[in-house]
């Protein structure tokens, strides 16, 4: 097997995952190669899958840690909004590894008329 990447290897120079214990990422890591193991990532690429997912996992926690709620109020106006819809560039890597190096078990989306 890759060498597994560490929590400091996760954490890199990103922001928002600085003040997460080592405890934690190293849980979200646990999670990644999880699933990096149930999409069957070859060696070649697996430690980025794993440090892919990871901070994929630390994103929603992080996003989550303030309730998933962004508010914001300017001249007597506020306004709150709730969307993590957006796009995730740790997932879309993720997704990119799992393309060219693994197998999805994921079949898309089935539209009917």
């Amino acid at each position: 097997m890759a060498d597994m990447p560490t929590a400091n290897d996760v954490r890199g120079d990103i922001g928002m995952f600085q003040d997460y214990s080592d405890v934690h990422v190293n849980e979200r890591i646990e999670d990644a190669v999880a699933k990096a193991k149930h999409d069957q990532i070859t060696d070649d690429a697996l430690a980025s899958a794993i440090r892919a997912w990871a901070r994929h996992l630390l994103y929603k926690d992080w996003f989550m840690n303030y309730g998933g709620v962004q508010s914001a109020s300017t001249f007597g106006n506020s306004q709150t909004m709730v969307n993590f819809n957006g796009y995730d560039d740790y997932r879309a890597e993720y997704d990119d590894i799992v393309d060219d190096y693994g197998v999805s078990d994921s079949m898309g989306a089935v539209w009917t008329e």
